[in-house]
């Protein structure tokens, strides 16, 4: 096979395994098969690529269910037709599976659990002080003792929208920190699959595992990123395929099987596309919280969240985080973060000059070597901020406001840090 960037090769595998669903509908199943063998393989390269340890299991067990799909359909010539069928049939809620492939998604499942919010805590969070207090408050509800006759409730969806990198992720991991909940790390991407029925089994086994922690007494956070991608508003296009994913989601939100005992199961969305959501999905979710572009005094404690929590030494007769906020408007948590890290990468590289020569006199040579470090100052930041473009624009900002005339909305947003 030729050598392929990742985007291409996710493409690749989508082309493959619409061969196969081609060619299983007309009954095909030897071509089938040798379709989901070349997914498999362009998946092991993809794999290779991968950088995040979690996209690389999970990409992992894709490249074994292709494997799977592939034996079965040449050893049992062809697929039951109701163990896996092509998109074009209709009939999604007769899709079964099984033992195996069972074990396989739920092994996909608990890939999701992520152990980030133990290392992220409030004080990782630059700024949104009142919104902090709120989740508290509300999350308290939902896991306190109720009085005897009384139905008291906290929140159990809330929805995170805003510009990307406003910090939407690592609010979600603190409240799981504080809660000591076990949190599932969810990309739509995740658990939306051409096949139908796959989706809808995908998310009902999310919401079944979720559950089954929280039979230990701690709750279990589900946080979705991409929700828009999940939940589109219903549409022609992909309409069968999004119903599906709709059904199940709805379902699972409302807990239509846990009625009449209290839920310990939250779901916490996020999108940057909050418009494109649709509306039976959002009205789901008893509060829309704005995350918005973080403010003067919230960009001041990011500056420092970034440089001293990594412990980066700072001249503060010279550097100042006030004239830092100042000089950096409409800048997102995520662009904060990686002006640090450029303006320190800089830093080190005027002060190690003789690494590369390190490097190529061998291993050794750069492990006896201690990287030495000077203060920053203010300086030190004029060139980098010279260039900077904000990625959100003043139409972007108007329009998350505008969208959300309803909805709370914050001033000060909370924000990536080192934590993460």
């Amino acid at each position: 096979m030729t050598s392929q960037g990742p985007d291409a090769l996710q493409r690749s595998i989508d082309r493959m395994l619409t061969e196969a669903n081609t060619r299983m509908a007309v009954g095909k199943n030897e071509e089938a098969s040798r379709s989901y063998h070349k997914a498999a393989q362009f998946a092991e390269q993809l794999i290779e690529m991968l950088e995040e340890s979690y996209e690389r299991r999970a990409w992992s067990v894709r490249a074994a269910e292709y494997k799977q799909r592939a034996r079965t359909l040449i050893s049992k010539g062809g697929m039951d037709s109701k163990r896996v069928k092509p998109v074009e049939d209709h009939e999604a809620d007769d899709v079964a599976y099984s033992d195996e492939e069972a074990d396989a998604i739920e092994q996909q499942i608990l890939l999701l659990i992520d152990d980030t919010p133990s290392r992220v805590d409030w004080e990782s969070i630059g700024g949104l002080g009142a919104l902090k207090n709120e989740l508290k408050f509300h999350y308290g509800l939902a896991m306190a003792k109720v009085p005897e006759g009384m139905e008291v409730e906290g929140w159990n969806n809330i929805m995170f929208y805003g510009p990307p990198g406003t910090g939407k992720t690592l609010l979600a991991c603190a409240v799981a920190n504080k809660l000591s909940a076990t949190f599932f790390n969810v990309k739509a991407s995740q658990i939306v699959s051409k096949w139908v029925g796959e989706s809808g089994r995908l998310i009902s086994t999310l919401y079944r595992v979720a559950r089954k922690f929280t039979r230990e007494g701690r709750p279990s956070i589900i946080f979705i990123d991409e929700f828009d991608a999940l939940c589109k508003s219903r549409s022609g296009e992909g309409q069968l395929y999004h119903q599906q994913m709709l059904a199940a989601i709805l379902s699972e939100i409302d807990g239509f099987s846990n009625k009449g005992q209290r839920d310990l199961v939250m779901t916490i969305g996020a999108t940057n596309r909050p418009w494109d959501l649709d509306s039976a999905v959002l009205s789901r979710f008893e509060r829309r919280i704005l995350i918005d572009l973080p403010g003067p005094e919230a960009r001041a404690d990011i500056f420092r969240i970034h440089l001293e929590s990594k412990g980066i030494p700072v001249d503060h007769r010279s550097l100042s985080y006030t004239r830092l906020a100042e000089e950096t408007n409409r800048l997102t948590g995520r662009e904060i973060a990686r002006l640090c890290k450029e303006v320190t990468a800089h830093m080190l590289g005027e002060m190690n000059p003789e690494i590369p020569n390190l490097v190529d006199a061998g291993l050794q040579y750069i492990q006896d070597y201690e990287i030495k470090v000077r203060a920053l100052r203010q300086g030190d930041f004029s060139a980098a901020l010279e260039r900077l473009v904000p990625d959100t624009s003043e139409a972007d900002e108007h329009h998350y406001a505008d969208w959300g005339t309803a909805a709370i909305t914050t001033t000060n947003a909370p924000t990536e840090s080192a934590a993460v």
